[in-house]
């Protein structure tokens, strides 16, 4: 029963209509768990309804059981929106290092510890839980098999398999899928006013992420560096071990500083991911869903067996793994680009 309560909720959000719905009905009915996993894919939209959840909890229009949520004008939206609020705490994997460490999650502990300073909750979100070290998810088990009351805990991960299973058996499981490419399409047409071919083109690339969708949308130069990238891996793929390297070389060159270099790294992954499912797709074949039709004629002339198309997909989500923990970008790309 929601004893009256009555709100318009103003989530910005497609897809995924299960979580939110679930989400929203725990808000009407004061049935909030203690302990949420968000998990999914990279850019399905997981830490914004992380923090406009967070943000409707603190809502003054919370307590008061009616209006806008969140409201966005009321002091604890404004500080929730800003990243400034005393009761919503984020930790993350430091840029320089390869885990969560137990130091971070004593002081993330510490602080849900001491309880809500302005409201009834206090809210912590872990980014890339999978980052946590051992000692640090051992740690957070406690808190998390003791809470402490209006204590709300959220973990966002790509994956349930890279989180411990005694973590994983605490939480409220919520599964994040990719939206329908329609979805994604009119969403870029109505709430961006993107041209009916770019929304078309960023639909296909996004594979249903509207966090990337948005990206990409705002980011002209992306589709011309793109088309290089892909170009690229089809060109290592038809290539002897020695071409490459020195290909692989090549897209790492410039990368600039560390942290710069990894994200570059990790987006070279993730399109090189996207050229092999093309390759699983056509080999069946099925066309229709390809994301790189722009180099549709070029896929269709590549014949690799079912084997080796899911070997490559294997290394490039080890590639990704090894990048998110901090291991040299260069050699990474070199270490993929021999495997695929």
């Amino acid at each position: 029963m929601s004893d009256g309560r009555k709100f318009e909720f103003n989530w910005p959000f497609f897809g995924n209509r299960h979580i939110i719905e679930f989400l929203q009905e725990s808000i009407l009915n004061q049935r909030v768990s203690h302990f949420y996993i968000f998990a999914g894919i990279e850019d399905l939209g997981k830490g914004k309804l992380a923090q406009h959840f967070a943000a409707s909890l603190l809502c003054n229009n919370f307590w008061e059981g009616k209006g806008g949520l969140p409201c966005g004008e009321c002091s604890n939206c404004r500080q929730a929106v800003k990243g400034s609020h005393s009761d919503i705490t984020v930790q993350q994997r430091l840029d320089d290092k390869q885990n969560i460490s137990i130091e971070q999650i004593r002081g993330f502990i510490r602080l849900m510890n001491l309880g809500a300073f302005n409201s009834r909750y206090k809210i912590g979100i872990i980014k890339d839980a999978a980052s946590l070290s051992l000692e640090a998810a051992n740690a957070l088990l406690k808190t998390l098999e003791e809470p402490k009351p209006g204590v709300v805990i959220i973990l966002l991960t790509a994956s349930l398999d890279q989180l411990p299973p005694t973590i994983v058996s605490r939480g409220q499981i919520l599964l994040f899928r990719p939206a329908a490419r329609e979805q994604v399409y009119d969403y870029l047409v109505n709430e961006h006013q993107a041209s009916r071919h770019q929304a078309k083109t960023i639909a296909r690339i996004s594979a249903g992420r509207p966090a990337l969708a948005a990206k990409l949308l705002g980011n002209p130069e992306f589709f011309s560096e793109r088309e290089k990238i892909i170009h690229g891996c089809l060109k290592i793929l038809a290539s002897s071990p020695g071409e490459r390297l020195r290909l692989a070389g090549e897209l790492t060159a410039n990368s600039g500083e560390a942290v710069a270099a990894r994200a570059k790294a990790a987006g070279i992954l993730a399109i090189w991911q996207t050229v092999i499912r093309d390759l699983l797709l056509l080999s069946f074949p099925i066309e229709e869903f390809v994301a790189n039709e722009v180099a549709l004629d070029e896929l269709k002339q590549i014949k690799l067996p079912l084997n080796k198309l899911l070997s490559a997909r294997q290394a490039l989500e080890q590639g990704l793994k090894h990048i998110a923990a901090n291991v040299n970008p260069r050699l990474v790309l070199e270490n993929v680009s021999l495997q695929i």
